[in-house]
């Protein structure tokens, strides 16, 4: 291996990215099965394997708050034939939320693609008497610590977003963290009303619309997906919205023309005929960033995250 990176060290910048691949290229995922992540990434994969002339294969790794995925990519070698596909929830904000945490994204990784962001909702059980945010915050205050609302887990985007909430809306709810492997079972509890209060996105409102109600969408604007629901900022100014993100990153050392190519691909992939309105479908917004531009979206990420764990008053655990 060590002769073989020797001698591409003294290629032309333009020769790695016209090699490569010369193998199947495994992306070791940490977005749930089942997911909206899940399902754009498999497709894809799919795209991406036949313009690039390799298989593209998911291998997917949800265990341990990126750990498992970890132990796979701190062995692969830096030629952009393993890589890693997850969430900012991965990411990011385990670095805040965790003291243990086994890998630094900054230290460890190669940017390639911030590939998909999707805004989430504010969605209770039909059960609940309310019919807007306000009506929701006024029954919450009205019953502090009887509510309950669930995430993916400590650290993960929806248990962000919930804490968030609470210290905006000035309410008393219990967290109720389920484990990744487990999303499906959160989705049950919540649209069968064990839980009152969830952060869905689009892909996973749509299918139980007749069984909750969408109060607002956390984010600057009202989607055109569900254009009657107002967005948090129209109701509660001080909710600062974060998204869910999806992306790519490599091994450190990864040729920069070789992430070029990567990124690319799958921005490529995702602009399909057959895929672009099945993402859209799931209310995913393509992104298809260039590596640098994941690398300045990563920083600008870490320093929001930072503040709103401050202010909220998380601890690492």
């Amino acid at each position: 291996m060590a002769v073989l990176i020797a001698a591409g060290a003294s290629m032309p910048v333009g020769a790695w990215s016209q090699a490569y691949p010369t193998k199947e290229i495994l992306v070791v995922s940490t977005a749930s099965p089942g997911s909206s992540g899940d399902a754009a990434l498999r497709m894809m994969a799919v795209k991406m394997g036949e313009s690039m002339g390799q298989p593209v294969v998911v291998e997917v790794r949800t265990a341990a708050r990126g750990a498992q995925a970890h132990a796979v990519m701190s062995k692969a070698a830096p030629d952009g034939h393993t890589v890693t596909f997850g969430t900012a929830g991965t990411f990011v904000y385990g670095r805040f939320l965790f003291k243990n945490m086994v890998f630094d994204i900054l230290k460890d990784y190669a940017p390639i693609s911030m590939s998909l962001t999707a805004p989430s909702y504010i969605a209770v059980h039909n059960s609940l008497p309310v019919n807007s945010l306000n009506e929701f915050i006024e029954y919450a205050k009205r019953n502090p610590g009887k509510l309950e609302y669930s995430s993916t887990g400590v650290g993960s985007f929806f248990h962000l977003a919930g804490e968030a909430f609470k210290k905006a809306a000035g309410v008393d709810i219990l967290h109720v963290p389920y484990a990744q492997k487990n999303f499906s079972q959160m989705v049950s509890d919540w649209a069968s009303g064990r839980i009152a209060l969830w952060f869905p996105t689009y892909a996973t409102l749509n299918p139980n619309i007749s069984k909750v109600k969408p109060l607002a969408i956390l984010d600057r604007q009202r989607s055109r997906h569900m254009p009657d629901i107002p967005a948090i900022g129209e109701l509660l100014p001080g909710y600062q919205p974060f998204a869910v993100w999806w992306g790519f990153f490599g091994p450190l050392g990864l040729p920069s023309p070789i992430a070029t190519r990567f990124s690319a691909e799958s921005k490529k992939a995702m602009q399909q005929p057959d895929v672009a309105p099945k993402l859209d479908k799931l209310g995913l917004t393509s992104i298809g960033s260039t590596p640098g531009e994941l690398a300045t979206l990563l920083r600008q990420d870490i320093d929001t995250i930072a503040a709103l764990v401050n202010a909220i008053g998380i601890k690492p655990e």
